[in-house]
């Protein structure tokens, strides 16, 4: 793409404007025309596809009938992990590379939370320090769980399951997983199962996959009502992976020990939303691993990417 005039489109929901206008100002140069398309939820639309030759889309789609409408498209950069909505066979077999934000500090921060998550529904800090508030003094035998001893289930086994292994390795739990990949010989601590035992035996349940014809409601009505009596379940994935109607149901969540969703089939999450009435749950909108070091990382992979794609090289982590 050297010596050619560029046209560069970077789109994206409003909230994400102070992210892309620093990332336009960084990669502005006399020979790049940048369309900043951001606030738009239709970028489809645009009027000069066929002259665009990168696309930087942050939490939008990118379909086989929209790339249809760009003949010049080399390259799209997403700039951050998630990258559902783009088409990536579609652009493979367009000769479109597509490129994502897998930066190892996204995995970990995704790690962290979770495990925050798991500690505060165990030892129920939301109605604890709501009892506080409401100046209500201690009641009854004791509500909070250990960590330890109990066993962990974690749906898939990519990154961040890796990063959620290693670090509840020293909290003497027993951890499992389901995951249609075979574990490598040196997942050190970790038993493979099917989704059935895994369902049946752990105390928590956290899925971690990406949202897939495969994994659509994969946490349906049938097997929510099937975990264990007490469990606690854990949602960073996206919310399409669980069937949340029926997670809304008393009949299930009255079972559950604990409930924490930071994704959401519908986001922003419907302030009449019935997942809002149900009691005790942590609902965080989709950004409980949004911290600094993690979004320092993004950019900066997002830059080199780009560049790369730029000079006619290869982005660190082209998907296709």
């Amino acid at each position: 793409m050297a010596g050619e005039p560029i046209e560069i489109v970077i789109a994206g929901p409003a909230a994400a404007q102070p992210f892309l206008a620093r990332l336009r100002e960084t990669i502005a140069r006399p020979d790049r025309t940048i369309h900043f398309l951001v606030g738009t939820e239709a970028v489809g639309q645009f009027d000069r596809w066929q002259y665009v030759q990168l696309l930087i889309p942050f939490a939008l789609p990118f379909t086989a009938a929209d790339m249809d409408l760009a003949p010049s498209l080399k390259a799209i950069v997403v700039p951050s992990l998630g990258y559902e909505g783009i088409d990536v066979d579609a652009a493979r077999a367009r000769g479109i590379v597509v490129a994502n934000g897998a930066v190892q500090e996204n995995f970990e921060s995704v790690a962290e939370a979770a495990i925050m998550l798991i500690l505060m529904c165990l030892y129920d800090i939301r109605q604890t320090e709501q009892r506080l508030r409401d100046g209500v003094s201690r009641q009854g035998p004791a509500q909070a769980r250990m960590l330890r001893g109990k066993t962990v289930g974690l749906i898939g086994f990519g990154n961040i399951a890796r990063a959620v292994a290693v670090r509840l390795a020293a909290w003497q739990v027993r951890l499992i997983a389901y995951s249609r990949s075979t574990l490598a010989p040196d997942t050190i601590g970790v038993e493979q199962v099917d989704l059935e035992t895994l369902i049946s035996q752990s105390d928590i349940v956290l899925p971690l996959v990406p949202l897939t014809r495969d994994t659509q409601d994969m946490l349906s009505r049938e097997v929510l009502s099937r975990l264990k009596s007490g469990a606690v379940l854990v949602n960073l994935s996206r919310g399409g992976v669980i069937d949340e109607e029926a997670l809304a149901d008393p009949a299930i969540y009255g079972r559950l020990g604990g409930l924490a969703l930071d994704v959401f089939t519908q986001e922003p999450l419907a302030l009449d939303s019935p997942l809002r009435q149900v009691p005790g749950a942590i609902l965080t909108p989709h950004e409980i691993s949004h911290t600094k070091e993690n979004f320092g990382a993004l950019f900066e992979l997002a830059v080199r990417n780009v560049e790369a794609v730029l000079r006619g090289a290869t982005p660190e982590t082209a998907l296709n």
